[in-house]
């Protein structure tokens, strides 16, 4: 059994978001941004509900089928990590990269939106 940290959770958790916000953004189904990027339905399913994690050729295949950079979707990920830091370890966050982190949760790209939506990290 292999534990996992909290911030690899969060980084799963942003992943999940990100993927949805992004497939949503564009106006994409699952079924249809299956079709354009070659990877199945049922995977992208778990990947959007945290049961999978996309390896980087996954996150290429949906970047180019998505029509952005994998550096945008990094960018993206990124602030979402860290709005998702912020919210669930404030303390932690202002220590890692205090002024990074707040513009990040002051963000109002689409994604954020839809993590305040969501109310950020499911719980287990």
């Amino acid at each position: 059994f292999m534990a996992i940290n909290y911030e690899t959770i969060l980084l799963h958790e942003a992943i999940r978001l990100l993927l949805i916000s992004i497939r949503q953004q564009r106006s994409h189904t699952q079924r249809s941004l299956s079709i354009e990027s070659g990877i199945s339905r049922q995977f992208i399913s778990q990947m959007e509900c945290g049961k999978k994690q996309p390896s980087l050729d996954t996150l290429s295949q949906l970047a180019i089928a998505l029509q952005t950079s994998m550096s945008s979707l990094m960018e993206e990920l990124d602030r979402i990590y860290q709005h998702l830091l912020w919210q669930r370890c404030p303390r932690q966050a202002r220590n890692s990269s205090e002024n990074h982190t707040r513009n990040a949760a002051e963000s109002t790209k689409p994604s954020m939106n839809y993590i305040r939506k969501a109310r950020g990290l499911r719980k287990p």
